[in-house]
């Protein structure tokens, strides 16, 4: 009499199916993760600028002199572009340095009258010049990630940019 043997482990069908489940589950989460990685670098972004904008801002009234926000390449002049990283300064020094370390999309700085490419702050805290809008695009994108908007008293306020937000990149 022949005794049935007890197997113990899977056959190599059943692995290689397994494989490809686990493989086709990967190809569907890789993607997504991706988009929430640009997203996240794209908020560290957003909460530097506005920590700048208000820090600017408190630094004017703090100090009760014109201090300036504005773009820098080398982080000791005022050049370069935005998404480069940004400078803030008080009667010419530089007072903080902001480096754009994730980024991956382009910030630009459209504001009213269009030359404007620097925000002064007068010690009320008050901006020099009119309203502007900060705009954060990503490679390959026409609708902005998001949008930071300055009035004329100088408070910055988000502003959605997936409610009809009619600046495009």
């Amino acid at each position: 009499m022949l005794k049935k043997r007890a197997y113990n482990g899977f056959s190599l069908l059943e692995m290689l199916i397994a494989f490809f489940i686990i493989a086709i589950l990967l190809n569907m989460a890789i993607p997504s993760q991706k988009m929430l990685l640009t997203q996240s670098k794209a908020d560290i972004i957003r909460f530097q600028l506005l920590r700048a904008i208000n820090l600017a801002r408190y630094e004017a009234m703090m100090r009760k002199e014109v201090v300036t926000l504005c773009q820098s390449a080398d982080q000791k002049t005022c050049s370069g572009h935005w998404k480069d990283g940004y400078i803030i300064l008080s009667n010419e020094k530089v007072v903080y340095t902001f480096l754009n370390v994730a980024n991956q999309g382009d910030l630009y700085w459209r504001a009213f009258p269009k030359n404007q490419i620097q925000l002064h702050y007068l010690p009320s805290g008050a901006l020099q010049a009119e309203n502007g809008t900060f705009i954060y695009c990503l490679p390959m994108s026409k609708q902005p990630s998001w949008a930071i908007v300055l009035g004329q008293s100088g408070r910055a306020r988000e502003v959605d940019v997936r409610q009809g937000f009619v600046q495009q990149c």
